[in-house]
């Protein structure tokens, strides 16, 4: 149920922010594409991030890259979570456990105050769970879940420069398919590009 209420919040932003650029489009029917792209730059983040899943956090980071319009992002990111207590067990089931994940991220900016820009998105990717088990050799890894994760985010960034700013962060992050509720949970992240 958490699932579909968090689609729908998403496709409702959605709607409602292309509804509002359908009001000042021209009649025009290429003005709306060339308008969504006015005032377009590049952008990059590096960033690290913790999530609580399993009752314990994980350590990660990875870096973004895409196109800012003065509504939208849309970046293609690569991230890795690596698990502090591997298997939720302090290491009696695994060695070692951690995640990487590659996808898509989509973002609305629904509010811009001073040098301070507040994004409203969903990360949309595919993750890989990788183990070693206790008796293998570090370099043994096992490919046991992966599949489609989803990750709305609530993000706020200070532009300090064109090219530079810093911003902190919330998601909730859960895959989708298959299900896997171990990696269900609540997580902050900090970009310092």
């Amino acid at each position: 149920m958490k699932r579909i209420l968090i689609l729908l919040l998403v496709f409702l932003i959605s709607f409602s922010a292309f509804s509002a650029e359908e009001e000042k489009k021209d009649l025009d029917p290429e003005g709306w594409w060339n308008a969504l792209w006015e005032n377009s730059n590049v952008c990059f983040d590096l960033f690290a991030r913790s999530a609580f899943v399993r009752g314990g956090f994980t350590a990660g980071g990875g870096f973004s890259g895409g196109i800012e319009t003065d509504q939208f992002r849309f970046d293609l990111y690569a991230l890795t979570d690596y698990f502090l207590d591997p298997l939720g067990s302090m290491g009696a089931l695994a060695r070692m456990e951690f995640m990487i994940e590659g996808g898509v991220s989509l973002g609305w900016k629904f509010l811009k105050f001073w040098s301070f820009t507040t994004y409203v998105s969903c990360d949309i990717g595919y993750y890989c769970q990788f183990l070693v088990y206790p008796g293998n050799e570090i370099n043994q890894l096992n490919s046991v879940f992966n599949g489609l994760m989803l990750r709305p985010k609530l993000m706020t960034e200070l532009e300090i420069a064109k090219y530079y700013s810093l911003s902190v962060g919330v998601f909730y992050q859960f895959p989708v398919i298959p299900a896997y509720s171990d990696y269900n949970g609540f997580g902050i992240l900090f970009s310092i590009m």
